[in-house]
C-alpha cells in the first residue's frame, strides 16, 4: 500500500482511504487516514461521555504539541502506525481503497499523543493504521492491555477497570474490580452519589478506584485463604457497602467533601485494612451497618487531623494511620 497524502474534506462525512486487508478473521486493515477526520471520529476510551475531554485527561500536552511542531508543522510522516480498534465488524475493500462509514468510531488503543497532536496543527497529516475489527469493549480492553502494559505504565484505576472487563485467574483480583465497580453503581452504596473515579480520567472525582482496589484485594486475599468459598462475591458487596455507610454516619454532611475528616483516601485505605481485623473473627454477614458505626466512631478525630493526614504519605503512612485507628476501634473488643 502507498502512503500517500490525503486530504480529508470535511471530518464527518465517510471517507475512501488507502487501505489493504492484513487478516481475514477476525479482519485487521492497514490504512492512512487523514488526521482531522481521524480525530473526530476516536476516542481514547470506549465509555467516554466526550471524547476532546477524555484526550485532554490522558495525553500531556507538552508531548503532543512537540509532535505537532516536529512531525506535522514540518510535513514529515510518521515512522509507525497507530493501532485504532472499533466494534464494527467490517469495511469495505475496493481495487485499494477502504470505505469507512460516515459513523465510525475508532478506540485509540496505542497513540494517543500521535493523533492528539493533530488538534495542536493547522496541516493535515496522514496517519498509518492498523485498524482491529468487531472487537467487543472486553477485547479492546485485552488488546490495550497488550501493548500498553508493555510499553508504559498504565493508571493504577484505568488498569484495575480494564481487569474487570478481562477478568483475572486471580480470584481475589477480579472480586476486588467487581466490588469497586459495585460500589459506584449500586444505589445503596454510599459512593453512588458522590462517584468514584474508575478509569484515572475523572480528575474531579477524589475517590479513585486506584487507591481503595489494592486494600480490597489484599482483605480479600487474605479472607478466601481462611474460608475458601465459603462467602460469596455478593456477601462482600455487601459488607462493603455495610462498612462505607458506617463510615459515612460518622460525618453524614460532610460525605463526598475533601475537607471531610473520613472523605479521604489515605482514611479510607487505613479504614479498610482495619476492617479487615475487624472481620477476622466474625462472620461477615453478621456484621451490620450499626455495629460498624459503635465500632468506628470510637476513632477519636485528633488521629485524623489535618496534619495527621497530611502526614501519612505513602505506604508508612497509611500504616501508621491504620495502626491509631485499629487500636480505638478494636478497644474492648
Amino acid at each position: 500500500m502507498e502512503i500517500m497524502k490525503t486530504k480529508s474534506k470535511g471530518t464527518s462525512g465517510s471517507l475512501d482511504v488507502p487501505g489493504i486487508v492484513l487478516h481475514e478473521f477476525p479482519q485487521v486493515y492497514l490504512a492512512a487516514i487523514p488526521g482531522f477526520w481521524l480525530v473526530d471520529h476516536s476516542t481514547p476510551s470506549w465509555r467516554a461521555l466526550d471524547p476532546k475531554k477524555g484526550f485532554q485527561r490522558i495525553v500531556k500536552e507538552q508531548r503532543a504539541r512537540e509532535i505537532a511542531r516536529t512531525v506535522l508543522d514540518t510535513e514529515r510522516t510518521f515512522p509507525n502506525a497507530i493501532t485504532l480498534a472499533t466494534d464494527e465488524t467490517k469495511f469495505t475493500v475496493t481495487s485499494g481503497k477502504l470505505h469507512l462509514p460516515r459513523k465510525t468510531k475508532f478506540l485509540v488503543v496505542d497513540g494517543q499523543h500521535r493523533l492528539w497532536a493533530q488538534k495542536q496543527s493547522k496541516i493535515e497529516g496522514t496517519y498509518p493504521c492498523i485498524i482491529h475489527m468487531g472487537r467487543t469493549e472486553q477485547q479492546m480492553a485485552e488488546l490495550f492491555l497488550e501493548i500498553n502494559d508493555n510499553q508504559r505504565r498504565v493508571p493504577s484505576s484505568l488498569r484495575w477497570d480494564l481487569v474487570r472487563l478481562v477478568r483475572s485467574d486471580d480470584h481475589a483480583v477480579a472480586m476486588t474490580a467487581d466490588i469497586v465497580y459495585e460500589l459506584a453503581q449500586r444505589r445503596e452504596s454510599p459512593f453512588y452519589s458522590v462517584g468514584i473515579d474508575l478509569t484515572g480520567e475523572k480528575k474531579e472525582l477524589t475517590i479513585k478506584q486506584g487507591s481503595l482496589a489494592p486494600e480490597i484485594r489484599t482483605l480479600l486475599a487474605r479472607e478466601l485463604k481462611k474460608k475458601g468459598a465459603k462467602v460469596e462475591l455478593e456477601d462482600y458487596i455487601a459488607l462493603f457497602i455495610r462498612f462505607f455507610v458506617a463510615i459515612r454516619s460518622l460525618d453524614p454532611d460532610g460525605w463526598g467533601s475533601p475537607d471531610s475528616t473520613f472523605f479521604k483516601a489515605r482514611v479510607l485505605r487505613a479504614l479498610i485494612r482495619v476492617l479487615s481485623d475487624m472481620i477476622a473473627n466474625i462472620d461477615i454477614r453478621k456484621l451490620t451497618a450499626q455495629k460498624m458505626h459503635t465500632m468506628l466512631k470510637r476513632i477519636k478525630r485528633s488521629t485524623l487531623s489535618e496534619e495527621a493526614v497530611r502526614r501519612a504519605q505513602g505506604a508508612a503512612g497509611v500504616h501508621d494511620l491504620y495502626l491509631q485507628m485499629k487500636a480505638q476501634v478494636l478497644k474492648g473488643s
